[in-house]
């Protein structure tokens, strides 16, 4: 049950903040350049998303290559939402008063993106390699530096750290210093008519029930 609702909490994030890009640019905080590389990366990472659903489809024991290729587009999504997400702060100028200004956040969010990419690369190389063989890397399974964890472990709780825990923490913090998206429900105004005329009701409903609409006709 988690990979599923963290497959579909994704897939809203992706179209909410989407939807939180379109409007940054109709306000002007954005430039074209970057509303353009967020119209082309959308559609790209809503598809690798719902391809995330083959790791149930493909059991592992049975087909590790194809499994392994839906957990790869995942990654593959996640790189591409952190550059988008950092791009964003960067091109906007978002700047964070505790980070010490416009600099000094533009720096943070690089330094964030730099190490992302460079866990990343390494996770991807050793997905890419189960994707071609079925199976494992064979210096995945060497010793780290960490006692008692293979290279692939550590590797493992590195991309978790950068692709899990720091992004709840800037999600954060950026909820509590952004515009924040709100929602309105409405209908249109009703028409009424002046006194003395009468309306024609229209028909409609389960049973031919009779309801007035707000598009009335006089008579």
């Amino acid at each position: 049950m988690i990979y599923p609702l963290f497959e579909y909490s994704l897939l809203v994030y992706l179209c909410l903040d989407f939807l939180q890009t379109k409007l940054s640019y109709k306000r002007g905080e954005l430039t074209e350049w970057f509303y353009t590389f967020s119209k082309i990366v959308f559609p790209i990472n809503l598809f690798l998303c719902a391809q995330f659903r083959m790791i149930f489809v493909c059991i592992a024991y049975e087909s590790p290559s194809q499994h392994t290729a839906g957990f790869l587009g995942l990654q593959i999504c996640l790189i591409l939402v952190a550059v988008q997400n950092t791009l964003y702060v960067i091109d906007s100028n978002v700047s964070y008063d505790f980070l010490g200004g416009l600099t000094n956040t533009r720096l943070v969010s690089i330094a964030y993106l730099t190490g992302l990419l460079a866990i990343s690369s390494i996770k991807i190389t050793a997905t890419i390699f189960v994707v071609q063989n079925g199976y494992g890397a064979p210096w995945t399974r060497e010793p780290s530096m960490l006692p008692g964890n293979c290279v692939g472990q550590l590797v493992d709780k590195v991309w978790m750290i950068f692709n899990a825990v720091l992004p709840m923490i800037i999600s954060y913090i950026r909820s509590k210093n952004e515009y924040p998206l709100q929602f309105v429900i409405t209908s249109e105004e009703p028409n009424y008519l002046a006194p003395g005329q009468e309306m024609k009701p229209l028909s409609g409903g389960a049973g031919g029930l009779k309801y007035e609409s707000s598009v009335q006709e006089a008579i």
